[in-house]
């Protein structure tokens, strides 16, 4: 296959600080594109709080993999999936890891940019993603050499347009309600209340059903 990797596992450090960079936090979901031995995804889990997918295409590195899960007891919270990257829909992450090489980052870009939601973070060990302008690039050393770990944000917004007709707002939900005005974004409304993108969407598609909102404008 013209995207082959080679499976060089990433050390812990650079695992952590990868995780960190892009910000994971407690109910957010992590997307690990070739995951191998699933460290990723066990610290995103362990560590992080997040619920994570795995995907991997060779067949003893996923056996691997699903075994550590069901040991670890995260097979609630980690999914593990045996298949091609390129073929498996992403458009439910919040943060995607990635330690690819250049050549398949390029190939991967199309089917990131069409499927990533606006405020999605893609991070990057190693190996950028040629056009895509990082937000952030840090060194991590550890015992024999230095990594690069590159940091990327979906560019665009989630516009939360309320609907004109007056109805009853339920007051868990006045917060959010207060903040939307039909030009600020999901991320933004995040941003404020110290929410999550993810539960800012939820909550913006309970308000959908209630007559509230009126439809989500997403601007590319």
């Amino acid at each position: 296959m013209p995207y082959d990797v080679p499976y060089v596992p990433s050390p812990e450090v650079v695992v952590r600080r990868m995780l960190q960079v892009s910000g994971v936090r407690p109910g957010e979901v992590v997307y690990d594109l070739g995951c191998g031995d699933g460290r990723i995804v066990v610290m995103a889990a362990k560590e992080f709080g997040a619920r994570a997918v795995c995907v991997e295409i060779r067949n003893d590195l996923y056996e691997q993999t699903l075994r550590r899960i069901k040991e670890l007891n995260l097979d609630n919270v980690v999914k593990v999936i045996h298949g091609n990257f390129f073929e498996v829909p992403i458009e439910d992450a919040d943060v995607v890891t990635m330690y690819l090489l250049t050549s398949v980052n390029q190939m991967l870009r199309p089917k990131l940019e069409r499927e990533l939601r606006p405020g999605t973070r893609v991070v990057s060990h190693d190996f950028e993603v040629p056009g895509w302008k990082p937000i952030l690039a840090e060194d991590v050393y550890e015992e024999w050499r230095s990594h690069k770990i590159y940091l990327f944000k979906i560019p665009g917004a989630e516009i939360p347009i309320p609907a004109q007709t007056q109805v009853s707002v339920p007051s868990d939900y006045s917060d959010i309600v207060k903040l939307m005005d039909g030009r600020r974004s999901i991320e933004e409304i995040a941003q404020k209340t110290g929410l999550t993108m993810r539960r800012v969407r939820e909550i913006v598609n309970e308000l959908e059903k209630l007559g509230i909102v009126k439809e989500v404008k997403v601007i590319k």
